[in-house]
């Protein structure tokens, strides 16, 4: 079957390297504000008439700060905090004498507000009880091979008995996953996924930069937190990058639907196949290890 062409939106060549991180990174912080905006909206007016145990507005705020939680603890796992962290360290310990320019001020303010921000512990302790191993890692299988099945099987036009069996194993499984993620992200995770992704987004701002980039002898974001050991080669890291950004995408659909009774993706439906190819990217991912920490970055 022919499916339908996507929105200029959803498929845009990219027009750099970083184009599909940059992406994830706007989406998650996109959905931190509307979960914010939400969340308050349910604190003033508060949940009535809803039966006993049933999800609030409040709940289903909360899941929505899950999926920047899971892109931001892929970047963790890439080292890309700990690389920031170091790379500011050195540049006021004066171990970087290169003229960097303009991204001289945003590395020093990131250096000066080190202590307003949570640590590699802290971050650690909320992405262990968000993302839980080995839970996570088997729900959010099982949910990205029950949505390709799906869409497979409606592409196939399959009998309606067939169309049935993978409606059922596609529901058990985004049920399982919103009831995983919903006992795990509570408020303190939900308010710290903000601070999180502001600071992966100022890291980023100064470590695509191509004068900091030449003062390590590397040519690539990629190749810059790879130098300091965290989490191995520079494809690793880009892996932990693409796997975060397709993560992110299915969970806030499990957000947007997961007290839905049937949930349905269709292939042939513009708005379903970002969904769909994020599932096929990261089923498909390699498994990936942990960062490790640090070693001595030293400047060219």
């Amino acid at each position: 079957m022919r499916l339908a062409p996507p929105p200029p939106d959803i498929r845009i060549a990219p027009s750099h390297e970083h184009a599909a991180l940059l992406r994830a990174l706007a989406v998650a912080m996109s959905a931190l504000e509307r979960q914010e905006r939400e969340l308050s909206r349910a604190l003033e007016l508060g949940d009535i008439d809803l039966p006993p145990g049933a999800p609030t507005a409040q709940d289903r705020a909360q899941l929505e700060a899950a999926a920047p939680l899971y892109f931001a603890s892929e970047l963790e796992a890439a080292g890309l905090l700990a690389t920031a962290d170091l790379i500011a360290g050195l540049f006021a310990s004066g171990t970087i004498t290169q003229p960097l320019g303009p991204i001289a001020t945003t590395i020093n303010a990131f250096w000066r507000s080190r202590r307003e921000r949570l640590d590699a512990n802290e971050r650690s302790a909320i992405f262990a009880r968000v993302v839980e191993q080995p839970y996570f890692d088997r729900l959010m299988g099982a949910l990205c091979s029950a949505i390709v099945a799906q869409t497979d099987v409606g592409a196939a036009t399959a009998t309606r008995a067939q169309g049935l069996h993978e409606d059922v194993i596609l529901a058990t499984a985004l049920h399982d996953m919103g009831e995983f993620l919903a006992q795990r992200v509570d408020p303190m995770a939900a308010m710290s996924a903000r601070e999180i992704v502001e600071n992966i987004n100022t890291a980023l701002k100064f470590m695509r930069d191509r004068m900091l980039q030449t003062a390590f002898a590397v040519n690539s974001l990629w190749a810059l937190i790879a130098s300091t050991g965290t989490s191995g080669d520079a494809a690793t890291v880009h892996a932990h990058a693409d796997r975060g950004g397709a993560g992110q995408t299915v969970l806030l659909w499990v957000a947007r639907h997961s007290l839905d009774e049937r949930p349905r993706l269709d292939a042939a439906r513009a708005s379903d196949i970002e969904i769909i190819e994020a599932a096929q990217r990261w089923s498909s991912a390699p498994l990936l290890a942990s960062a490790q920490p640090p070693r001595l970055l030293a400047a060219a």
